[in-house]
């Protein structure tokens, strides 16, 4: 009788809810998060702790983006927005084999405001519902037109976004199941300058553009041994993005002409693969006021696939080149304090092996390893309100690569002197 009673009070409040779905669908097209990472991956949850115990920590609705099993661990049902920034520092050193003249490029790195929102509803003890909206997925690096490596990229852009819906229930006092699937968006953008080697004519253009759409899901698992311990597993499924387009090339010298018949006019499709991921993570309660908690994960980033180059020959017919990159894993560590009654200090480090290997490194995407450094506040302001604002330091690595095409990109050799990436946020939680 009870749960018929919460159906029917559910259907009569949807109204109300409506426009927590409006809401949430302006917070992420207005704010759409993207950060070139060394490997495209983002962490949309758990800033505070750099992401350490993401599967297991459960304590507020983003679990139902990062483990959808960890809802059953909520009391109420409840909304969370965190609005936020990136403020990157990235600046490549020329090394000594480059051959093309001009500059460093600057900062290469772009701003970018960041949001995303989390709601569950509390169906019944046992069964939640979630919806996340965030992104996952991203890069953005931007050079001058005068960068020695323009023949290669001066600008790269892969933005996306998720809607993702999600069930969980609790099967006793000590194990959760939850799964949900996504609908993803993105937007790939890639700009290059184009040798002439007719100095009088310039440096000719080369732009991409294109969006494509996925859909994909994700599972997990909660387990709850003690009142003080808690394990979790989450899985994410692959999203396989293919970007179709017709390139547009602009202001080809004469020697150049063959480029526009076999380039210019030809439909291209650019293979992506957002990679399928496992990760599994705990959380321990030591005392009544300080928990540990850790991560190991791993992504499958040997199938991403391709990314478009640049102009490299006069005889060139493709623009995609395969990346090589390899499989990643990841470890973090964390821990959480309450320092007074309604204030809770997080800090955290993850550590996230390279993609690709040196030898392999491209001046398109020069991933590197990744060091994380997370801190993080909250305040509750009452029973039902809670505030708070995080902050993570990526340090992505020197970079550094040696990359020799053909006579028209030439050779471009170097490493990032800084490659940091700031991520802060607020965050607002509200239970009801």
């Amino acid at each position: 009788m009870r749960s018929v009673l919460d159906r029917q009070e559910w259907l009569r409040d949807f109204p109300k809810r409506a426009w927590i779905i409006v809401y949430a669908s302006i917070l992420v097209s207005a704010l759409q998060g993207i950060a070139l990472s060394a490997g495209l991956e983002l962490y949309p949850t758990d800033l505070g702790t750099a992401s350490a115990g993401q599967a297991a920590l459960a304590e507020n609705a983003s679990t139902a983006a990062s483990n959808p099993a960890g809802m059953t661990q909520l009391d109420r049902s409840q909304m969370m927005t965190t609005p936020g920034a990136i403020l990157p520092s990235t600046n490549f050193d020329i090394g000594p084999q480059t051959s093309t003249k001009g500059t460093a490029g600057g900062n290469a790195g772009v701003f970018a405001p960041t949001g995303s929102f989390f709601y569950v509803y509390k169906f019944s003890e046992q069964m939640q519902f979630g919806v996340a909206l965030y992104s996952d997925y991203g890069l953005a690096i931007d050079y001058s037109t005068r960068w020695v490596g323009r023949y290669y990229a001066t600008r790269e852009s892969l933005i996306s976004g998720k809607l993702a819906p999600s069930i969980a229930y609790a099967l006793n006092d000590w194990l959760s199941v939850g799964a949900g699937f996504n609908f993803g968006v993105a937007r790939l953008e890639f700009q290059s300058r184009v040798n002439n080697i007719l100095p009088r004519y310039g440096d000719g253009g080369l732009k991409l553009e294109s969006w494509d759409e996925v859909f994909g899901g994700n599972a997990g698992i909660l387990i709850k041994p003690t009142t003080n311990l808690r394990f979790g597993l989450a899985y994410q499924s692959p999203d396989y993005f293919n970007f179709g387009f017709r390139p547009f090339i602009s202001n080809l010298g004469p020697l150049l002409g063959g480029i526009r018949k076999r380039i210019g006019g030809a439909q291209y499709n650019v293979p992506m693969t957002e990679p399928q991921q496992f990760v599994s993570s705990a959380f321990y309660q030591v005392f009544p006021n300080f928990s540990l908690m850790g991560n190991i994960g791993w992504q499958n980033w040997q199938e991403f696939g391709e990314f478009p180059v640049g102009i490299s020959a006069a005889n060139q017919r493709t623009l995609n080149a395969n990346l090589h990159f390899s499989n990643t894993w990841q470890i973090a560590i964390g821990q959480q304090t309450r320092i007074a009654e309604k204030w809770l200090w997080s800090a955290g480090f993850a550590y996230d092996s390279s993609p690709v290997s040196q030898t392999n490194r491209n001046a398109v995407l020069p991933f590197d390893r990744q060091l994380r450094y997370g801190t993080g506040l909250e305040y509750e302001i009452n029973r039902d309100l809670t505030a708070g604002t995080a902050w993570t330091l990526m340090d992505a690595g020197p970079g550094p690569f040696n990359n020799t095409r053909g006579p028209l990109a030439g050779t471009l050799q170097g490493h990032y002197s800084t490659n940091l990436y700031n991520f802060v946020e607020l965050t607002l939680v509200w239970k009801f």
